[in-house]
């Protein structure tokens, strides 16, 4: 399997030059990303390689690997990607590596084989990964997995980027295709309510999400670490 990392400033040109999309990007693990970002109408900062870190009491050094878990439409790839390039380090995408695995998108995984194959082939999936001075978004059911959670508790510190409902309803607008894994007869909000007491039971750390730029939200996250 090829761990698509080492590779944030890819994913943040293409995250700021938004022309590149619709077809004349090729790479489909970056394109995947950049749809996240703009169906999350998440504020991007202009120069996201200038947030510094000076001054912060940031601990980094004494962390191999930074995690990042949340509710679907949190921004755990746009976060990552840029706080990856911010402290020059490796960015990991679960969701990205999910479908490079079962060679399908999210969606059709779910659609085609159902959520139980889908939870299995994240398990999989993450308990594959060795990373090495890496930021890892990871999707939002991945808490759902004692075994996975545990995995990457021992490789780094886990931050909990925490949404209210209501944003993430209103972030996601295409529930239907995004990929979100819903049991049978289970709601958006019965999904959420669920797994609010896994991220809190996994986190090291807690950053509250609102619709702030990303910039502050970033430099919020190198603050707590």
């Amino acid at each position: 399997m090829h761990i698509y990392a080492g590779s944030a400033e890819e994913h943040l040109n293409y995250i700021l030059n938004p022309t590149h999309v619709n077809g004349a990007c090729e790479d489909r693990r970056i394109a995947y990303v950049v749809r996240r970002t703009a169906s999350d109408n998440l504020h991007l900062p202009r120069n996201p390689t200038k947030v510094s870190t000076e001054g912060s009491g940031s601990s980094m050094h004494h962390h191999k690997n930074i995690i990042l878990i949340g509710m679907p439409g949190a921004g755990k790839s746009t976060v990552g990607v840029i706080l990856a390039k911010s402290l020059g380090m490796q960015f990991i995408d679960t969701d990205i590596l999910i479908q490079e695995r079962a060679g399908k998108m999210l969606q059709e995984i779910l659609d085609e084989d159902g959520p139980d194959a889908f939870k299995r082939i994240e398990e999989e999936t993450i308990l594959s990964l060795q990373p090495r001075h890496a930021v890892i978004a990871t999707g939002g059911s991945a808490v759902c997995s004692g075994d996975a959670m545990a995995h990457l508790k021992s490789a780094g510190v886990v931050v909990y980027l925490e949404i209210a409902y209501d944003e993430m309803e209103k972030r996601l607008k295409n529930i239907t295709t995004r990929g979100i894994v819903l049991l049978p007869g289970q709601s958006l909000r019965g999904m959420y309510d669920g797994r609010i007491p896994l991220y809190e039971k996994y986190a090291d750390l807690t950053i509250a999400c609102s619709d702030e730029d990303l910039e502050s939200l970033v430099r919020r996250v190198i603050e707590a670490l």
